[in-house]
């Protein structure tokens, strides 16, 4: 790679927004898949309580359990949105990448204009974990209040 960059600042540049850019996508699988494993976790709670209510329906607090189920399905609501809402940037789209190969690409040099345009998508990135760790915090947060609630409910 070193022969295709003028220098090397230019070179370890993008060598990190790169490696920065792939541990953002890897972050933002990882917030997914904790995402639809709540979720999935959520079915079968929600399950789980139909199934109880309709055997034993006496057995249950009906404000415990109407509690359980608003948090679950808020829950699963945030998980799902969680899951859709994300949407990084993994690399220039194509139309760029097909500008950069032309010969007379306009100033700024291609290199400085590549290394401005992977800044924006890695700054722009950042922001979307950021809302999705929010929300998948939201997410758990509510699977928690769920379960208390549906302990609470039992227990009452």
């Amino acid at each position: 790679m070193s022969n295709d960059w003028p220098d090397k600042r230019r070179e370890t540049a993008y060598t990190e927004a790169r490696a920065v850019i792939d541990a953002q996508n890897t972050t933002m699988a990882d917030i997914d898949d904790k995402a639809m494993r709540t979720v999935r976790l959520n079915t079968i709670l929600l399950g789980l309580l139909v199934t109880g209510l309709q055997f034993a329906p006496g057995m249950f607090h009906m404000g415990g359990l109407q509690a359980a189920f608003g948090f679950l399905i808020l829950s699963t609501l945030c998980g799902v949105i969680t899951y859709n809402e994300s949407n990084l940037y993994v690399g220039p789209r194509g139309e760029y990448i097909e500008d950069l190969a032309e010969d007379d690409f306009p100033d700024p040099p291609w290199e400085e204009d590549l290394l401005e345009t992977m800044a924006g998508m890695i700054a722009e990135n950042y922001d979307d974990i950021r809302r999705n760790s929010g929300l998948l915090t939201a997410t758990q947060a509510t699977l928690v209040l769920g379960i208390i609630g549906a302990v609470t409910a039992v227990a009452i």
